[in-house]
């Protein structure tokens, strides 16, 4: 029985030709890789690499072949998959993290592999996924929403051959904690800065310009240092509504250094194509219909040239001062709570805490599936796990949770729109690295909310730009203080006055504009949500509790959003 990859041009409103659908099965008769060109040749082998242009550009250099990437490499893909094709055999190798979504249905009498989730009317809504995606904003390990699909895990190998697909995890976390936390002494010859420079090096595609997503905060500070020590040319890049700080912050450090700046607003055009960036989002293969914050994403990519090397943040205070829930977007209080629970009996006061304060799901079916709730999250707690290895839990989450499930649609819209998507934070060399010179992000008292200790964690950045580009430690972030305010005892004893300071510039620079507001965009859609339920969501739901709410604290106006989302995944 000959293989096929079914290829499928998948056309939505918005999205280009590059955005595709593709189902892998052994029953199927058309060979994908014969009707596309390949990565690279060799011999008979041919090789094929799916959203990771270092891969790419490795492969056809010639720096790499494919007993090096099957015997090594495949430990370190950092995003993407790489297919491998030796005579009637298929191998596929995913990234570490599973970013880059891959998924196993087993409907009809036949297994197949696709990078898009589908929701159709024959399949079996999971409860229990429902229930995760309210507690985390997303699903945890490899469910999905139905039940007749599985998320592939990261570091996972697919073989399809003429017995049919199988798969296996080479790479699990036991794999990954031990290359982060054990790192070999001869390592630490290599600066993580260095690592990071080349890393963007080896991730452009030639030729392309090259963008950077600036902020007003610490991350891409870091990034717009690298970029001018390296000689790169570049321009800068940010969105936000109008008059936000972020937005100001950005444009006055690229005016500083003669760097060309742009700002895509977030304006009355953006709000205009609001609903059709919704259904993308929905539509565009995640198991997790995350929908918040996310619209500005595709309106950046629509504004851009097509292989734009656009090099983001993603992912860098998480590495560098280490995990915060300030937002309660990519990292809520409850997963916090749950990775520094010491027992299951904590773990079962979590849930029934967070269903007394925020009633979204019936309260039976709580108590119906509360142990398999418990036995779930008990891997991303402190439950029989060595007290000396405090944050260990914290940045598994981090890694087989957030990054997937959070980061990893937002970085598939941009492969989508054809925008190459450079993550420097992402890279396991410089994480490891990092994870071993900067001790803030694994001694840390996690999620400390006091702002005199934040500082101290912030430290790292400052003397981090000292070995990149010192002069940038005279910029102000769009906190109301320079960097070089962090490492003096001046600058300490005035800090807290910048945090009094910078809440009186939200409120004197248009009223405290936030940079995104999804509650605004979202609002009619949200208003007729209780009446255009699914009804398979709602024996789930507690449709007289806070999805009922006219006035929703903005806690639970991102449930509602997360609800919308949810219900418009199941329908379409």
């Amino acid at each position: 029985m000959s293989l096929r990859f079914l290829y499928e041009s998948y056309q939505k409103t918005g999205l280009t030709s590059n955005s595709t659908k593709i189902i892998l099965s052994p029953s199927n008769s058309f060979n994908y890789f014969n009707s596309q060109e390949p990565c690279i040749e060799f011999g008979d082998t041919r090789v094929h690499v799916i959203g990771n242009q270092r891969y790419f550009n490795a492969f056809r250099s010639k720096k790499i072949d494919v007993d090096v990437f099957k015997n090594h490499e495949c430990k370190n893909l950092e995003y993407g998959f790489v297919a491998i094709q030796e005579g009637d055999t298929i191998d596929i190798y995913n990234d570490i993290f599973g970013a880059y979504p891959l998924f196993i249905s087993r409907k009809n009498n036949e297994v197949s592999l696709s990078n898009f989730f589908d929701f159709t009317e024959d399949d079996e809504l999971d409860t229990v996924a429902v229930i995760q995606f309210i507690h985390f904003n997303h699903i945890l390990k490899e469910r999905t929403l139905s039940k007749q699909t599985r998320r592939i895990q990261g570091g996972s190998h697919i073989s399809i051959n003429n017995k049919g697909l199988s798969c296996n995890v080479l790479n699990g976390w036991k794999s990954l904690e031990k290359e982060l936390f054990g790192l070999p002494k001869d390592v630490q010859q290599i600066t993580s800065w260095s690592t990071f420079k080349n890393f963007i090096k080896e991730s452009k595609k030639e030729d392309n310009p090259n963008v950077l997503t600036l902020t007003g905060g610490f991350d891409s500070r870091l990034l717009f240092g690298v970029l001018l020590d390296s000689g790169e040319l570049f321009h800068t890049l940010t969105w936000g509504q109008e008059g936000n700080l972020q937005t100001k912050t950005a444009e006055r450090i690229s005016q500083q250094y003669n760097i060309a700046h742009r700002e895509i607003k977030l304006d009355a055009s953006f709000q205009s194509e609001i609903n059709q960036y919704l259904e993308e989002i929905i539509t565009t293969g995640s198991e997790s219909p995350f929908a918040i914050d996310i619209p500005q994403f595709i309106h950046m990519c629509k504004a851009l040239d097509k292989g734009t090397n656009l090099i983001s943040g993603f992912m860098g205070s998480e590495i560098i001062r280490g995990p915060s829930y300030s937002s309660q977007v990519t990292l809520t209080k409850f997963a916090a709570d749950i990775a520094l629970a010491e027992s299951r009996s904590r773990i079962r006061e979590i849930i029934y805490d967070f269903q007394k304060n925020h009633s979204f799901i019936e309260d039976t079916q709580i108590e119906t599936y509360i142990e398999t709730l418990v036995n779930d999250y008990v891997a991303y707690s402190r439950v029989e796990r060595d007290k000396t290895e405090k944050n260990h839990s914290i940045f598994r989450y981090l890694f087989l949770e957030k990054y997937p499930k959070i980061y990893g649609p937002i970085i598939k819209l941009h492969l989508d729109h054809d925008i190459n998507l450079i993550n420097p934070f992402m890279n396991l060399d410089f994480i490891k690295l990092m994870l071993h010179e900067n001790k803030a992000a694994t001694k840390l008292k996690p999620y400390e909310g006091n702002a005199f200790y934040n500082f101290k964690l912030y430290k790292y950045y400052a003397n981090a730009l000292k070995d990149i580009y010192p002069d940038l430690n005279n910029t102000m972030v769009d906190r109301g203080y320079q960097i070089k305010d962090l490492t003096s005892t001046i600058g300490l004893i005035k800090l807290p006055l910048f945090q009094i300071y910078r809440k009186y510039l939200r409120q004197k620079t248009n009223k405290g504009t936030p940079t995104v507001d999804s509650k605004k965009w979202y609002h009619s859609h949200l208003k007729s949500l209780p009446k255009n339920l699914n009804p398979k969501l709602i024996p789930i739901l507690n449709l007289d509790g806070n999805l009922k709410s006219e006035h929703p604290s903005s806690f639970d106006a991102i449930k509602c959003q997360l609800i919308m989302g949810l219900n418009k995944k199941i329908k379409s």
